[in-house]
């Protein structure tokens, strides 16, 4: 049997989610017979995260060029790395390519390699705002606001993102972009790019899927989860529930913090006092599960296209559904897990949204249906996209 070398890169080693996914791309690429997998991030180079470095990282150029010369791979998978690794590391990949004639993957996590704002928000008047993707690559879009920090730094930025596709192209040096979501491959199409393919993420929480939650109550207790700042529309939605008097919602809890949250509870002060809102802070993992349990449903408001929100899988993991804001991929992600209620940015909207979950809370079900997202899945989908089929006897068609 053929032995393929493999190389995982990534910006950090551990740090959000996409970094979860990087640990376990490693884990499932190692554990496959043949396959032989080395990684490369922060930890292979005395880093220093700074605003240079991230417009142009030497230090990891020269870390990878090394790498790449000792390892000589056949595959090279590439999570995030424009964050700290910076674009500096294209042309050595592409140099490499040629020399060597690996091929080349990037995980899609975020939209950077299409639009200037990873998070694909412009700010009009200082709002952040979805771009829809009938905007994105027009010229239109390079006259819109990408940046919430003025007008001289959304100059700045536009102007580095150009030039580093002029220095190396994303589209000229990977050989497949692998979207955790359908909505990220349309973005990617939609720049141009159509080699792409849907491979969503996995998810690894050590939870049993439960039963989804059974509730005769009139009214919703709801969690949020996640960090508080104005891209993930926790100030917008409780705008909105104002409007509706609370109407069908008997309280929200906010798990996380963030730069906005000292903001949010002086503002919204007497809903707080009257216990309509609830701010617990971060908890681990653990911790927050046995939380959410407590609750009705997970809210995901954010006014952002996301991408993959694994937070609507770890919530029908939990047996709980999810309230989502119906924007960008928070429109169709995790469709096929059965647990979403979408409401639109309107008090009718967001009512009948309500009353749709409260019917749908007093309906029994088994469980929500998560296999898409496990990591053996996702061994079998990467094998696949990666072309290590032979390393693998049950390697799935990936859709």
């Amino acid at each position: 049997m053929r032995r393929y070398r493999v190389l995982v890169v990534n910006d950090y080693v551990s740090r959000g989610g996409a970094e979860e996914v990087y640990r376990i791309s490693l884990n499932v690429l190692g554990a496959l017979p043949g396959v032989d997998v080395e990684s490369f991030d922060q930890s292979c180079f005395a880093a220093q995260d700074g605003r240079s470095t991230r417009a142009w990282n030497a230090n990891a150029a020269r870390a990878l060029a090394a790498k790449l010369e000792r390892l000589r791979p056949d595959r090279v998978l590439v999570h995030n790395y424009h964050n700290l690794l910076s674009p500096a590391i294209l042309p050595v990949l592409a140099r490499y390519k040629r020399l060597i004639g690996y091929r080349t993957y990037l995980t899609a996590h975020d939209y950077h390699v299409v639009f200037y704002n990873p998070n694909l928000l412009v700010y009009p008047r200082g709002r952040a705002t979805p771009l829809s993707l009938a905007d994105l690559g027009s010229r239109q879009s390079l006259f819109k606001r990408a940046s919430a920090k003025g007008p001289v730094h959304d100059a700045i930025k536009k102007l580095h993102w150009h030039a580093m596709r002029v220095m190396a192209d994303p589209a000229a040096i990977f050989d497949m972009f692998l979207c955790p979501s359908q909505y990220m491959q349309q973005a990617l199409a939609q720049g141009g790019m159509h080699n792409a393919i849907f491979l969503p993420n996995p998810i690894d929480t050590g939870l049993t899927p439960s039963e989804s939650k059974v509730s005769p109550n009139e009214t919703l207790d709801l969690a949020f989860v996640g960090r508080v700042a104005p891209e993930k529309g926790l100030d917008e939605f409780l705008r909105l529930v104002e409007t509706t008097q609370f109407q069908r919602l008997n309280s929200l809890t906010v798990y996380g913090d963030g730069p906005q949250r000292a903001a949010l509870q002086q503002r919204y002060a007497s809903l707080i006092d009257r216990r309509k809102l609830h701010f617990a802070g971060r908890l681990d993992h653990d911790l927050l599960f046995d939380a959410l349990r407590k609750h009705d449903a997970v809210l995901l408001p954010s006014v952002w296209a996301e991408n993959a929100p694994l937070a609507i899988v770890e919530a029908a993991m939990l047996g709980l559904p999810v309230l989502v804001h119906d924007v960008g991929s928070l429109s169709t992600f995790g469709d096929e897990i059965g647990n979403k209620i979408k409401y639109d940015n309107s008090a009718v909207g967001l009512t009948h949204a309500l009353e749709r979950l409260i019917g749908h809370l007093r309906v029994a079900r088994s469980r929500y249906d998560v296999s898409l997202y496990s990591p053996e899945h996702y061994a079998r989908a990467l094998a696949a996209a990666l072309q290590l089929n032979a390393c693998t006897p049950t390697a799935l068609q990936v859709a």
